[in-house]
């Protein structure tokens, strides 16, 4: 009877730390620590208690956790998410579900690992910005780690965090077979060792010329125009408007475009080389869109710099708006037009087709992408192949979202040798280089000016990732398959021979 009562006092107690520390590791927390103890507290729960329930428990734990780590994060509403988190809590649970009912020898910890890196791999392949929630993002400081998403993409770094979590899980099954122990160990750190020195190089300045230039990124507080004011959300997203309305949002919007020039005009003054609007700030309608284009054509030549404005056009009584960004060389020349392509669920916009549009200045190859773009490894990869120096991300965020925001952005640009400034509304604007080292930060909620200026590296580099892609998970569902069809092979080889004795 005591027995019974210490063994589930005992459970209750793992589960509740378990429940604990999936939450505080990612979205509204995040601690990077607890991102590698929690899936040894999971994977030691499954052993452990070997039933259905214990994985019904590890899948309720993923689900709610999910709900409370990021309801907030992405925007959806309440019940949408619970039924994303449903879905994603099965696929994480299966590997979990794997483990309980495969052989515990060391090749079980790679599959693992494969297994979970192959569901991460799922879930961003359907909708690319719930990848960027993955808990392998939380680790984007550890330097030496992050160097590795130059070759793997983001998936290497999940893939030590789970191999990392199942070794440590096998060990303790193993701990007094100390041959076996230390073989397994000798296998891990050789690895970890491997991985840690290849990040240190990549962490230091070899061949990347330290060259750098001001850019500044511009904001005019317009989220409360566009969403509270009556005549410009009557204009912008309602189809029964007055003329009133609309003559009144003419004169409103107007005023922003201003200020946003004048902003503009101070940061080329204070030195900037490159200026760019944070995305929605140049929010019109279609019918002064070209008086705009002009007035940035001609402010970029009298400034003599590169300007980049982000525009929300509106064409009336049509649904879906236009967010783009337009660049203007330093001559007043339009230089390219970029829609944004990684809408998020609800944004009424135009899909851009995606495909990158950069450009060559004395500073370097400049690209730009908007916002939830950066969710979009595969995208992004074409700044990386097509030797991309720097990445300028306009971006619009909520302030529960913006550090997983900050997070994806400073990855994106490790996996591609960019280097990023990332500058947003409502948010926190970053600039990284390619080593992921964060140079410059400042916050809109603390911000007298809304404006980020700051010297960022002109030079990028050669990575192995924007040309190979994800082959990381392809190896990873190969050896899967491997494994899988060499089981089968052994089970009939033991059946033949078990057959052949019962004969006999």
């Amino acid at each position: 009877m005591v027995k019974n009562i210490r063994f589930n006092s005992k459970l209750i107690i793992i589960t509740i730390l378990s429940f604990i520390t999936y939450i505080l590791a990612n979205g509204m927390w995040c601690i990077p620590l607890l991102a590698w103890i929690y899936p040894v507290l999971f994977l030691w729960l499954v052993q452990s208690y070997p039933s259905s329930k214990m994985c019904f428990i590890i899948w309720g734990i993923y689900a709610i956790g999910f709900i409370i780590r990021f309801a907030n994060v992405i925007g959806m509403n309440f019940w949408l998410c619970a039924v994303v988190a449903i879905l994603i809590a099965v696929l994480y649970s299966l590997p979990y579900w794997f483990w309980q009912k495969t052989q515990k020898n060391f090749n079980a910890t790679v599959i693992f690992a494969a297994e979970m890196v192959i569901v991460e791999y799922a879930i961003c392949s359907s909708y690319p910005i719930l990848g960027g929630l993955s808990d392998a993002y939380t680790q984007y400081k550890n330097s030496l780690l992050l160097q590795i998403v130059t070759v793997t993409g983001i998936y290497g770094i999940s893939f030590i965090m789970y191999w990392t979590a199942a070794v440590v899980i096998w060990i303790w099954n193993k701990r007094n077979e100390l041959c076996q122990v230390k073989r397994c160990l000798s296998i891990y750190f050789t690895v970890i060792s491997l991985i840690l020195m290849y990040g240190a190089v990549m962490s230091q300045s070899i061949g990347v010329a330290e060259n750098s230039m001001r850019i500044a990124g511009v904001t005019v507080p317009v989220s409360p125009l566009l969403n509270e004011d009556d005549d410009v959300y009557a204009v912008f997203y309602t189809n029964s408007f007055s003329d009133e309305n609309m003559v009144n949002a003419k004169r409103k919007l107007s005023e922003v475009t201003d200020e946003l020039f004048l902003k503009t005009e101070k940061e080329a003054q204070a030195g900037a080389k490159v200026v760019f609007w944070s995305e929605l700030n140049g929010a019109i309608l279609k019918s002064d869109e070209a008086e705009l284009l002009q007035r940035a054509s001609d402010t970029a030549k009298e400034q003599e710099i590169y300007l980049i404005v982000s525009l929300l056009v509106k064409t009336p009584y049509q649904d879906l708006k236009e967010n783009k960004t337009i660049a203007f060389n330093p001559q007043g020349g339009q230089i390219a037009e970029h829609y944004k392509f990684g809408r998020s669920i609800g944004e009424l916009c135009l899909k851009g087709d995606g495909m990158l549009q950069s450009f060559d200045t004395e500073y370097g190859r400049i690209a730009s992408f908007i916002c939830s773009d950066m969710a979009f490894s595969s995208k992004i990869q074409q700044a990386g192949k097509n030797n991309v120096d720097i990445l300028i991300v306009p971006a619009s965020d909520w302030k529960e979202m913006t550090g997983i925001a900050i997070k994806t952005a400073v990855v994106r640009g490790v996996e591609n040798g960019c280097n990023v400034i990332r500058h947003t509304n409502k948010g926190i604007s970053i600039v990284s280089d390619v080593r992921g080292n964060i140079l410059a930060m400042a916050d809109y909620f603390q911000s007298d000016t809304k404006n980020l200026a700051a010297q960022i590296m002109t030079n990028g580099r050669f990575t192995v990732y924007s040309y190979i892609g994800d082959i990381f998970v392809y190896l990873c569902i190969v050896y899967l398959v491997g494994n899988f069809i060499y089981q089968i092979k052994k089970q009939k080889n033991v059946s033949i021979k078990t057959g052949g004795t019962d004969i006999g």
